[in-house]
């Protein structure tokens, strides 16, 4: 059995913040079936009756306590790139690797590939491989289902950028922190050995402590020893996310506020006198902002490979925007959500012409409330 690798640094100098608390909708806030996989009732800590401001701003604070803004990081010109185009200055953190000793250890599970974890003697979930065996295709005009992260990975072209957007990794019980199990170290490190090669990987991830383990993980998962790493406060939450008392109304009208979200983002209502727009931005045009200004202005031109990690109640419906609402994950209608280490992979091609790829780190892009 392989246990997971301790390196001497400890991880929880990186970051003094921890998350703290979770939004109330329904399900079980930390069940591990037999996959591995925690249903997403009070999953994220990124409340969705969360304020927010006008349009390009997000003043208040997030559920965890964390602030929001519009962007911790303003893109200014230090010189330009040899297209002529501007980089914004970005300070990286490069530290070592360093994860707990979770008491996890890892052995071949009994049908199908992949792995078996217990922890402190514990069975803590399997990590099943991708069982998709149909080929990526890189050039399709539209995809509406998620793709292996390998398989996205392995289609790269040299010329092209890349930056996968992923929520983090399994998870603790809100009243025990947010941070991850032992359970999320290895799935996020096994997400890592799918994205490995020789090539600096630059990461990103939200103020929220749980993020930045997840990234430690990946990196460690890679092979790496050192991690370059940045927090972006636009990645705590609400991005989406316009007038709290709104949402809160909507909320206390359904069984749980992930149909909300759901209902808003694909614009499906039973009530045709209600849809949730004082609530939220319009998907279509605050999505684009998200990829314009933050992912292809600032996160892009950083590096040619780039790993992103925050929050399901942003991911969700940021998924749904950049699948052209083609893609079911439909929690109205059937309790699917975005399941752990999913999201989507954003491509830049040397023309500059840009692709979204629903990506799942795992062996499921959606899990079930």
């Amino acid at each position: 059995m392989k246990k997971l690798a301790v390196l001497p640094i400890s991880l929880f100098a990186a970051l003094a913040l921890t998350a703290c608390g979770d939004d109330s909708s329904s399900g079980p806030d930390n069940t591990t079936p037999s996959s591995g996989i925690e249903q997403p009732g009070s999953s994220d800590g990124t409340d969705p009756t969360s304020s927010a401001g006008p349009e390009g701003t997000l003043p208040g604070t997030s559920s965890d306590g964390i602030e929001l803004s519009s962007s911790s990081i303003a893109p200014v010109d230090p010189g330009t790139t040899s297209s002529g185009s501007t980089t914004p200055t970005v300070e990286f953190t490069t530290e070592a690797v360093a994860l707990p000793d979770m008491g996890c250890v890892t052995e071949p599970v009994t049908f199908g590939s992949g792995v078996k974890v217990t922890c402190n003697g514990e069975f803590a979930g399997n990590i099943l491989d991708d069982s998709d065996t149909s080929p990526f295709d890189p050039n399709a005009a539209a995809y509406t289902s998620f793709v292996g992260i390998k398989k996205v990975f392995a289609a790269l072209q040299p010329t092209d950028k890349a930056v996968f957007i992923l929520r983090h990794a399994h998870r603790t019980k809100s009243e025990e922190g947010g941070l991850l199990t032992g359970l999320g170290y290895i799935q996020a490190s096994e997400v890592g050995k799918k994205i490995a090669s020789t090539e600096e990987i630059k990461f990103w991830h939200s103020e929220i402590e749980r993020t930045l383990q997840t990234c430690m993980a990946i990196a460690q998962g890679r092979g790496q020893t050192t991690i370059s790493h940045t927090a972006l406060a636009d990645l705590n939450g609400g991005w989406f996310e316009k007038d709290a008392a709104k949402i809160e109304e909507y909320n206390a009208s359904v069984a749980t506020t992930y149909d909300v979200v759901s209902r808003w983002a694909y614009n499906e209502y039973t009530d045709p006198t209600i849809n949730y727009n004082d609530g939220f931005y319009d998907l279509d045009t605050r999505g684009a902002q998200f990829m314009n200004e933050i992912i292809l202005a600032q996160v892009a031109p950083q590096s040619r490979i780039s790993v992103v990690i925050s929050h399901d109640q942003m991911l969700y419906p940021l998924v749904v925007y950049a699948t052209n609402r083609m893609l079911e994950m439909k929690h109205h209608e059937d309790k699917s959500w975005l399941n752990f280490l999913a999201g989507v992979a954003v491509i830049i091609h040397a023309d500059g012409s840009v692709k979204y790829v629903p990506v799942m780190g795992l062996d499921e892009g959606t899990v079930q409330s």
